[in-house]
């Protein structure tokens, strides 16, 4: 019979439960935000949580946030509350240059900002809209850096006007996305389509069937594939985006 110590069995217990499958250790995270991106973001902590992450909350004026080995800003270079301070030195300025210019959404990462061995993520848009679009996509892409576990990616496909001509010719069931600004989809449209400008998919996308063909559409293609990997990464399947302008389908309609 062989003795094994009582502390070499405890030691044992604990190696054997650290490795145990599908357990992951809480990884504490600070999460700085003002009050606005807070309120319109309500199931950022949560769903962070739930993938067993260990969150504190931080206000810009709180430097408790600087010993965390990890940390999350939301907002970018011109968020109010001084979040835009803290981002400002962070990120880029090419970043900054795009940000505001509008249209814009990012996940920008950072090493060692505040102190070594840490990571730094600032999930930031044009405005509040695109900020909060930046959120909920790039939410599973935080998780998976914070905690190791992959995450499954999806695409989305790419069809010309003619193509999506034909689909719509076909009678086929399908959920014809205009992510236009509401005036250009009132002067003219595809017959059939629903209007949702880019920045508002995030506060529409309980409305988008997901057992249906979503094809969405823009003036140039560039908004269109935009939202359409926004979708696809939000877990929608069967998901296209027209890679021409509506200027080319109106006068193939004609």
């Amino acid at each position: 019979m062989v003795f094994i110590p009582q502390l070499e069995i405890i030691i044992l217990l604990v190696i054997s439960i650290g490795l145990a499958p599908g357990v992951i250790a809480q990884e504490k995270t600070a999460i700085i935000a003002n009050s606005i991106d807070s309120a319109m973001n309500p199931n950022f902590i949560p769903t962070l949580k739930k993938a067993n992450i260990a969150v504190d909350f931080f206000n810009a004026e709180d430097t408790g946030y600087k010993t965390y080995d990890y940390i999350i800003i939301l907002g970018g270079p011109d968020a109010t509350e001084h979040i835009g301070a803290i981002s400002g030195r962070i990120l880029l300025e090419l970043d900054q240059d795009k940000l505001r210019a509008g249209g814009f959404r990012l996940i920008y990462e950072a090493n060692d900002t505040f102190k070594s061995k840490q990571k730094v993520f600032i999930i930031a848009g044009s405005n509040r809209n695109f900020t909060k679009m930046a959120v909920d996509q790039y939410t599973p892409r935080i998780i998976s850096k914070i905690t190791g576990q992959p995450i499954k990616t999806g695409s989305y496909t790419s069809l010309k006007a003619s193509q999506v001509k034909q689909l719509i010719d076909s009678k086929e069931s399908i959920y014809l996305i205009d992510v236009r600004p509401k005036g250009q989809f009132a002067e003219s449209h595809i017959q059939g389509a629903v209007n949702i400008p880019l920045e508002e998919l995030s506060f529409k996308i309980n409305q988008i069937p997901k057992d249906k063909k979503i094809v969405l559409y823009c003036s140039s293609g560039i908004k269109s594939a935009n939202g359409a990997q926004f979708l696809v990464d939000l877990g929608f399947k069967n998901v296209y985006a027209m890679s021409e302008g509506y200027s080319v389908y109106s006068n193939m309609a004609k």
